[in-house]
């Protein structure tokens, strides 16, 4: 028995943008139990089942319904939390957990910021240097994950960071990702590569299940980008 995850920056598509509806015809293809999409419209994907989100707030103008992130399972939700921790840059998390074929999982969302996250939103003391949103996001997603240690778990979203060789962020932060993740939990993803690009949306798991298969999910309709991100599925096992 296997359960399909699915993780896309769907680029702020909204129910009525013309590029939706492919997007949600690419994701109904695999059939899904558990979808995180980030930059999303939290009501993207209602009322195909159940969906919990970030909080809006997500250090920028809120604009009306946009989410950072959101989980959506074909079962309810429990255990929800939209903060993780009150040091975490504001409105990239939510987690909770979940009845899927393979019993309850504990899935968490993130939208790890990007290098320039907040830089230009402010003025004074309180704009931010380049990374620094992402130092801070990933020291606390660790102290989140480590609360989690005795739970069946995913990590789902945009990491903001490619794997390995391919990765573009400094040594030390591609070291802070690795470190985010507590002993138990490795991302399963960090080989896909398509069209030529590597993937910075992942899927990670606890040593209770292993992927058995990883694709990616095209961003491309006759031609035209449905998103600046490409989707990424995995077929997940005990």
């Amino acid at each position: 028995m296997s359960l399909s995850v699915l993780t896309w920056n769907v680029e702020w598509a909204t129910p009525r943008a013309r590029r939706t509806r492919h997007i949600l015809d690419r994701i109904d293809r695999h059939a899904p139990e558990v979808v995180c999409l980030t930059e999303t419209h939290e009501s993207l994907l209602s009322p195909r089942g159940h969906t919990i989100c970030s909080r809006p707030d997500a250090g920028y103008l809120v604009r009306e319904g946009r989410r950072k992130v959101m989980l959506w399972s074909q079962e309810l939700w429990e255990r929800v939390d939209d903060l993780g921790l009150d040091s975490m840059p504001p409105g990239r998390f939510v987690a909770g957990v979940t009845r899927t074929s393979l019993g309850e999982i504990s899935v968490v969302g993130v939208c790890i910021p990007w290098f320039g996250s907040r830089t230009e939103s402010r003025r004074g003391p309180a704009r931010k240097a380049r990374w620094e949103d992402h130092r801070e996001y990933l020291h606390g997603l660790r102290h989140v994950l480590e609360r989690r240690a005795t739970e069946r778990v995913i990590v789902i979203g945009d990491f903001n960071q490619a794997i390995g060789t391919a990765s573009r962020a400094p040594t030390d932060l591609q070291r802070a990702l690795r470190d985010a993740l507590p002993a138990g939990i490795a991302i399963a993803t960090g080989d896909l590569v398509f069209e030529g690009r590597h993937n910075i949306d992942h899927i990670a798991l606890s040593d209770d299940l292993v992927a058995e298969s990883v694709d990616a999910i095209s961003n491309t309709h006759d031609g035209r980008a449905l998103s600046d991100h490409f989707g990424v599925v995995a077929k997940v096992s005990v």
